[in-house]
């Protein structure tokens, strides 16, 4: 199984909680000890299983819910270093956004069939990795994007329904 079809197993309270224990662990740690780059998890998760722009929301809103501590926070730091800092935090967890969307369009793209099918020279069926039979468009549809629809060439139409046929 790819590793993105895993991920979109996973539901938002799954990267909501993951985002809040990092921050969690961000606002006790303190301002001198910094898991901002652990963001980048909750951020892929969100990308993969909401699509790009909740991941580009999370990736703009976490580090600026990390700038807001920074009023707890009883030390001489300045605001410029401390919004510096966001904002390439924000520029870091959007770019992975877009290039984890990148790699599922991509992926998603790239699922066609390669190499040889097993296929019954009778009826049709393919034999899968399990070793299972499976009716050819079932095999197909479920390892690409094709859709079937069923006719009959005229070949077919001819030795099949002569009267309907020419």
């Amino acid at each position: 199984m790819l590793f993105t079809e895993r991920l979109r197993r996973l539901r938002a309270v799954h990267w909501l909680a993951a985002s809040g224990a990092i921050m969690a662990l961000e606002y006790y740690t303190g301002p001198f000890v910094q898991f901002a780059i652990l963001l980048v998890f909750p951020v892929t998760v969100a990308t993969v299983v909401h699509e790009l722009r909740t991941g580009v929301l999370l990736a703009v809103l976490l580090p600026l819910l990390r700038l807001t501590f920074f009023t707890t926070w009883p030390l001489p730091s300045s605001w410029a270093l401390a919004i510096t800092d966001a904002l390439s935090d924000i520029v870091i967890l959007v770019g992975t956004a877009v290039l984890i969307d990148q790699m599922v369009r991509q992926e998603q793209q790239m699922r066609v069939l390669q190499g040889l099918l097993p296929i019954c020279s009778f009826c049709k069926r393919i034999r899968d990795e399990a070793g299972d039979w499976r009716q050819m468009e079932a095999y197909i549809a479920s390892r690409s994007a094709a859709r079937f629809s069923h006719t009959f060439c005229p070949e077919c139409g001819r030795r099949h329904y002569p009267e309907m046929v020419d």
